[in-house]
């Protein structure tokens, strides 16, 4: 039996892309996209994002909603969950907000050695990956992370979509067009349709508008098909 499950959220143009031509920081989604990502941040134990990410928002999503936190609280979790950063960075600017902000921070990398455990300033904990995510994951969930919301970015994305890992996909579409290179699917991944694409592969659990013109879609993968 499965002991973990990977819902992948992101905010995306009509055109598909996740971020402006020019790159960086960028936030598309607004309120109703933010009580989306909210709920599921609540449902989760750990929020996974690439370190390209991290350096690009120097912060990381949080729960606000008063009613989402009352109700972890009271399901006997903490008020947010795990912040899992993959990178092979060592140093990281404990000035970025993403170190004042009230969570708890694991790292998760690949070892340079056997004795390499060392946690960097910032973090309260340091996990080693293994060879492939699937192994880690499993890892992770021995840990209690069982549930994780993966935020990107798409170089993390696409490990993952080479794994056939992600069990849940929770996309908003936004009234933009911003065309650039900056896809949720990289373009290099040319045997990714092989893998998640098979015949009914996905089943549309929900479509609704959240305001602002802007579109909820969430598919959960068939792992019968």
């Amino acid at each position: 039996m499965k002991k973990y499950w990977v819902k992948l959220v992101l905010a995306s143009s009509i055109d598909g892309r996740i971020a402006y031509p020019e790159g960086g920081k960028t936030n598309l989604g607004q309120s109703g996209d933010r009580l989306a990502l909210e709920e599921s941040l609540a449902w989760s134990d750990g929020i996974l994002m690439g370190g390209q990410t991290l350096r690009d928002h120097q912060s990381i999503c949080i729960i606000k909603n008063k009613a989402l936190l009352k109700q972890r609280i009271s399901e006997g979790k903490n008020a947010q969950p795990i912040a899992l950063i993959a990178s092979n960075q060592k140093i990281f600017p404990t000035n970025w907000l993403f170190f004042q902000q009230p969570l708890p921070r694991w790292l998760l990398q690949k070892p340079n050695s056997k004795n390499d455990t060392m946690t960097p300033n910032g973090f309260d904990k340091k996990i080693n990956l293994k060879i492939n995510w699937r192994t880690s994951l499993y890892d992770l969930s021995q840990e209690g992370i069982k549930r994780i919301v993966l935020l990107g970015g798409a170089n993390l994305i696409s490990a993952f979509l080479l794994e056939d890992l992600i069990d849940e996909l929770q996309i908003t579409i936004t009234p933009y067009l911003l065309g650039g290179d900056y896809c949720w699917v990289s373009s290099n991944l040319k045997s990714v349709n092989g893998i998640m694409n098979r015949k009914n592969n996905w089943i549309l659990k929900e479509s609704k508008k959240i305001g602002n013109n802007e579109l909820l879609k969430k598919y959960f993968k068939n792992n019968f098909s």
